[in-house]
């Protein structure tokens, strides 16, 4: 009887349906557990001296958009540090949560159970999701806004723009999805509005700031933006092996980081997704091809890129995974796949270090996983090779609308 009840449609189907929540709901006694306030407590230090002095760049570990000090002085007038911290640390897991239970939700009666459970449990313990939310990042909060901006696109422009331009203002983590966006036909007012409100609110930044520090001079984006440059560069963040950009790579590598070796890297990534992005059919409808080229490329675009900004690389694995069994990829681009996505499971931090895990293995794995950007790259140019010159897998059906 218990078999039956396991197996019939009315059980199935709230397991189905809650079953996005699972994770959430598990790592939030660890969440609320914790005690210390990671990147947020930066943020908010940051926060205070703009309210302080108007000046947060002079924090070495401040390196956030100046409209970033707006939200940030205004909690600090609201609530402590700790305080402000704990709230922050359970809005990034109800908004995991509800990410999950929105594209899974989708997702549930369009593709076979396995293939949906084996991806559902891939993002659960999705190692860059993890570290966001307990290095208390904002890249959940961007990632949401800019996802919410792209599935506007064609129905509701003036809010994609606002949203995608606002997601770049906080913290320009997918900077690259305005620039993509000016490719396509379609969607090339939004990228050019986004980048507006962008600019508009990073101004509106600049002048708070210049308002706390009653010195209107500071208005100059440029003063801003080569302080931020500097501290990407510098010994605090260029060369340390939890930076995973190409220029830090260079770096550990022994070529010292420049401003023309920046510059040379950025055009590298423009030329790339404008290559990924030139031969993706004009269609009503947001492509997610677009979407994953952002994604992926936008973190590899600074001097500074972490492991939680991988959280980015989802939305590419997700159509990876899709495309693979939908028509039916050969194994080799399976064993890619599956190599990109462990090598972005080797580190843990800061659930590492706060298990006490011994220094030399954390070093290990972040030197061994920093290489799974260039791999999922790798893996999605020769699948979209073979799309091109085999008839058989070009025909790759539309991925759900989300």
């Amino acid at each position: 009887m218990c078999a039956t009840l396991a197996t019939s449609p009315h059980h199935r189907v709230p397991l189905r349906r809650f079953a996005p929540l699972l994770p959430a709901l598990l790592i939030t006694p660890l969440a609320l557990s914790v005690r210390y306030t990671a990147d947020f407590g930066l943020a908010y230090r940051g926060g205070l001296e703009a309210w302080a002095t108007g000046h947060p760049q002079r924090l070495a570990s401040w390196t956030a958009m100046p409209f970033l000090a707006v939200p940030m002085a205004t909690i600090t007038r609201l609530a402590s540090e700790e305080t402000a911290a704990r709230f922050f640390m359970v809005a990034n897991v109800m908004l995991w949560a509800a990410l999950l239970m929105v594209v899974w939700g989708q997702l549930d009666g369009r593709l076979p159970s396995r293939w949906w459970w084996g991806t559902l449990v891939a993002a659960a313990v999705f190692a860059p999701a993890i570290a966001t939310i307990f290095w208390l990042q904002f890249n959940l909060i961007v990632f949401v806004l800019a996802l919410g901006g792209f599935v506007l696109i064609g129905r509701h422009g003036g809010w994609a723009a606002l949203l995608i331009g606002l997601s770049i203002a906080l913290k320009p983590i997918l900077v690259l999805l305005p620039l993509v966006l000016l490719i396509r036909a379609r969607s090339r007012w939004v990228g050019v509005w986004s980048i507006a409100v962008a600019g508009g609110l990073s101004i509106a930044g600049l002048v708070f700031l210049a308002w706390r520090a009653n010195d209107f001079s500071l208005i100059n984006p440029m003063l801003y933006f080569a302080e931020f440059l500097n501290k990407g560069g510098g010994a605090m963040f260029g060369c340390v092996p939890e930076n995973y950009s190409p220029a830090a790579l260079l770096c550990r590598l022994g070529l010292p980081t420049s401003a023309a070796i920046d510059f040379s890297l950025a055009a590298c990534v423009l030329v790339i997704a404008w290559l990924l992005v030139r031969g993706v059919p004009e269609t009503n409808e947001p492509n997610w091809q677009v979407f994953a080229a952002a994604c992926l490329l936008s973190p590899m675009l600074g001097p500074i890129e972490w492991l939680s900004y991988w959280v980015l690389s989802a939305p590419l694995l997700l159509l990876l995974a899709y495309e693979f069994w939908s028509r039916h990829a050969p194994a080799r681009l399976w064993i890619g796949l599956a190599v990109a996505y462990a090598l972005m499971e080797l580190v843990w931090d800061p659930l590492e270090s706060l298990a006490r895990t011994p220094v030399p293995i954390v070093v290990v794995s972040y030197t061994i996983g920093q290489f799974a950007q260039y791999v999922l790259l790798l893996v999605w140019v020769r699948w979209l090779l073979l799309r091109r010159t085999k008839p058989v897998f070009s025909a790759v059906p539309a991925v759900p609308a989300v």
